[in-house]
C-alpha cells in the first residue's frame, strides 16, 4: 500500500514554514528602508481615496435618507388634507 502524499507532519511542516516565511517578510519589509521611501507616497494617496470613498458613500446615504423623508413628509400632507376635506365636508 503507497504511503499517502499528505501526512499531518507534512501539513505541519508546510505551516511551519509559511509562518516562518511570513515573519521574515514582515522583518525585511520593517528594515528595508529604500521599499518604505519608494511606497509612502502611494500609501499616503490610498489613504487619502479611502477617506474621499468613505465620505463619497456618507454623502449618498445621507441624500438616500432625505429622499425617502422627504416622501414620507408629502405622503403625510396629502393624507392630513384628505382628512381636513373629509371632516370639513361632512
Amino acid at each position: 500500500m503507497p504511503k499517502p502524499i499528505l501526512t499531518d507532519d507534512v501539513i505541519e511542516k508546510a505551516k511551519r514554514d509559511k509562518k516562518r516565511l511570513e515573519r521574515e517578510i514582515a522583518q525585511a519589509r520593517k528594515e528595508d528602508t529604500q521599499i518604505i521611501k519608494k511606497f509612502a507616497a502611494e500609501k499616503k494617496a490610498l489613504e487619502k481615496n479611502q477617506v474621499y470613498k468613505s465620505r463619497r458613500i456618507e454623502s449618498q446615504k445621507r441624500e438616500e435618507r432625505s429622499k425617502k423623508m422627504t416622501k414620507y413628509i408629502v405622503i403625510l400632507a396629502i393624507l392630513l388634507l384628505i382628512v381636513t376635506i373629509i371632516v370639513f365636508n361632512f
